[in-house]
């Protein structure tokens, strides 16, 4: 069975600030692939100093910020900011951006940045360094094959290859598509970031009656949503080849519903988010020319910009002449919040 912490339950991500609610709305997509874009670790002049004497300069949010990045994998700043306030904390934006320098300086995060072709600045985001990954430990923070930490030396030594910028991606979109379930007060039980859909029983079930997803969510006993996120190159679309396939697999399989990972009691429904709604056309398209296109296990969709616009009404289907039919979340109506 998975193991759920703290940072699996909405009902600690319930403070929606004013300052949280009037923030801008993006309305560029800035998770969409890029041209030959590459990854550029940012450079910061490091302090050489122990654990114990670095814990002395962290407060409570400071140990926020590595949890809310060990949990998540990758973060930008904004969406550091977002979950860290959803949690109880009170930042403003440029003291987070000391928080996040010093907290670079100690070797706890690392940034990074995705950089196009011909362009100077890209998309930063943040990750883990040594330092962060004994703090979230102490934590209690649940890693997973989803969102472990390993370390440059050790990635190096066992010959493992970095992720790229579309897998960064869509780590990142997972997020956002949770931060976009959180601040619309969408009803859900659990949420979780990069885990694994599977039969405790494989070798009953088989292999294939498993599927890691950018997001999952349930949202109550009879609904569980599993949202995988697609960027538009070549090897985005046979990944997903894979990843249907086995969706199909499992939500057929009679062992999964007696006894999974989750403790769920209804078979995950696939949502593919993809960069846009002519992304997710194309995404269509290319299912049915490969046959994985089932009206009896409909596939639905949702979008980029449309998890930044904080609404319950993100996610539809695609009909044979591409029509749109919208599908609402339930409101959640028991803890949700708004402070002055």
């Amino acid at each position: 069975m998975m193991n759920y912490s703290k940072w699996n339950d909405p009902k600690n991500y319930a403070r929606m600030t004013a300052e949280l609610a009037e923030s801008a709305i993006s309305e560029t997509p800035i998770f969409a692939a890029g041209e030959d874009e590459h990854i550029e670790h940012s450079f910061v002049q490091h302090c050489m100093t122990s654990v114990d004497e670095i814990y002395d300069l962290l407060d409570d949010t400071d140990i926020a910020i590595i949890e809310e990045i060990a949990v998540a994998k990758y973060l930008n700043s904004l969406q550091i900011y977002e979950y860290i306030t959803l949690r109880g904390y009170d930042v403003t934006r440029q003291r987070l951006r000391r928080r996040i320098l010093k907290l670079m300086k100690y070797h706890v995060i690392q940034e990074n940045e995705m950089v196009s072709f011909g362009f100077e600045h890209g998309l930063k985001y943040y990750e883990l360094d040594y330092f962060g990954h004994t703090f979230a430990m102490e934590s209690g923070v649940v890693f997973h094959m989803g969102n472990r930490y390993v370390s440059y030396s050790r990635r190096k030594e066992k010959g493992m290859s970095n992720n790229t910028p579309c897998d960064v991606k869509r780590i990142l979109v997972g997020n956002q598509i949770v931060l976009n379930l959180l601040m619309s007060n969408t009803q859900m039980q659990r949420f979780g970031i990069m885990e694994t859909m599977r039969a405790n029983n494989l070798e009953q079930a088989g292999e294939d009656c498993m599927i890691r997803t950018a997001a999952n969510v349930r949202i109550d006993e009879e609904s569980v949503l599993a949202y995988e996120v697609v960027r538009d190159t070549p090897d985005s679309y046979e990944k997903l080849l894979n990843k249907i396939e086995r969706y199909y697999n499992l939500v057929n399989n009679e062992e999964y519903l007696a006894s999974n990972f989750h403790g769920d009691t209804a078979y995950p429904q696939m949502i593919i988010c993809g960069q846009s709604l002519e992304h997710n056309i194309k995404i269509a398209e290319y299912l049915r020319e490969n046959g994985l296109w089932r009206e009896e296990d409909p596939i639905l969709f949702t979008e980029d910009l449309l998890n930044m616009k904080r609404s319950r009404v993100s996610i539809y289907a695609l009909g044979e002449d591409n029509t749109q039919s919208w599908y609402t979340l339930p409101e959640n109506k028991e803890f949700f919040r708004e402070t002055a």
